[in-house]
């Protein structure tokens, strides 16, 4: 299993959170398949249930697993067959999808494109993607315009910053110069998590948040921002709350990883809403399809769409225009006129039929 990630020698939980049950959680796995050139990919969707022991045999039925409480398994089962056993998270798979050239990726050079001016912002205190709400919504708002909420104390702008790939399973390579968390003051933040930030991810991402913020081209504000104009931002502004999940050396910068957090960040902008400022959406844990970052989704979309049509050759770009524009001219034709001769013709029947019977 590729995704998600436990915790070495401790409870398989993800490594970028703690979960609650009935969280939505993906998973992904590849197998081989005897016949087929490389391995299958498969992508599934499934909920969180608990966190339990597993031993591979049990004693007392032969042939069959035994699962339960780590207490429990400490009480019932011998010690010999205890120390055999691992921790483990029960989950409830509700799809799973084929995927078999793997997962899907925009590259460095796709990106450089049609996206520009970087930028991440580390926010102390965890952003409010890590802070959860004990009523109402599963996670607190931001009572805060974002630009004030950005201008306040303590938060980290890293402005050297290199997209460097996107991934289908919400997840966003870049490249960064320096140390994350380095000037970064939180009271819990220790020496050891800024050298070793992959054996700390859990505490990194309870205590600090990670905003990306870049500027898209026209081209790709109009197809993927068109059913989302609550987004934070201006139009042409896309702002992606994040999670860490691994951090890798490389020539004077930081390949970083992150995934992206399975909630949209809007704005409400009225001034005298009650419910001004910074919202996620959907707002509660259990929300259909809300593992869904629809602001992501879509820019990855365009993304592609964009590049396609961009790489076709021009005799086919010269088709796609001209098509186009015979489609625009027959609209414009067609524009004034509301009904075809047949139901033309039957409303004034029904209007002469109506003036007869007033009659």
């Amino acid at each position: 299993m590729s995704w998600p990630k436990g915790v070495a020698g401790g409870s398989f939980e993800p490594t970028d959170r703690l979960l609650k049950p009935g969280e939505p959680i993906t998973l992904s796995y590849a197998v081989e398949v005897d016949g087929a050139d490389k391995p299958i990919y498969f992508v599934g969707k499934a909920y969180f249930l608990r966190k339990s022991y597993y031993v591979e045999d049990n004693p007392t039925n032969p042939g069959q697993p035994w699962t339960g409480p780590r207490e429990e398994a400490k009480e019932k089962l011998p010690k010999d067959v205890f120390v055999r056993g691992e921790d483990i998270i029960e989950i409830r798979v509700d799809s799973v999808t084929s995927m078999p050239n793997g997962r899907g990726r925009l590259p460095r050079d796709i990106l450089e494109r049609y996206l520009s001016k970087a930028k991440l912002y580390v926010i102390p205190g965890g952003g409010g993607w890590a802070q959860r709400s004990t009523q109402g919504h599963f996670f607190n708002n931001i009572r805060e315009p974002l630009d004030k909420y950005l201008e306040k104390d303590g938060v980290k702008l890293i402005e050297k910053v290199t997209l460097d790939e996107f991934g289908n399973m919400g997840d966003v390579t870049m490249m960064v110069e320096g140390m994350l968390l380095s000037g970064v003051e939180h009271d819990k933040i220790r020496k050891v998590m800024l050298k070793e930030p992959n054996d700390h991810l859990r505490e990194i991402n309870t205590i600090v948040g990670f905003l990306l913020h870049f500027q898209m081209t026209d081209e790709i504000k109009d197809i993927a921002i068109r059913t989302l104009p609550d987004k934070a931002g201006k139009e042409n502004d896309v702002f992606l709350p994040l999670m860490l999940e691994y951090v890798a050396d490389s020539v004077e910068q930081y390949r970083v990883t992150f995934r992206v957090f399975p909630r949209d960040l809007v704005e409400n902008r009225a001034r005298n809403s009650m419910d001004r400022g910074l919202h996620f959406k959907p707002p509660n844990t259990l929300h259909p399809g809300s593992e869904n970052q629809v602001i992501f989704s879509k820019l990855l979309i365009a993304l592609s769409q964009r590049f396609r049509e961009d790489e076709k050759p021009d005799e086919e770009k010269l088709k796609s225009e001209k098509l186009q524009v015979s489609v625009q001219e027959r609209i414009s034709e067609q524009s004034h006129k509301f009904t075809d001769e047949k139901m033309k013709s039957a409303f004034q029947n029904r209007v002469a039929a109506k003036k007869r019977e007033d009659d």
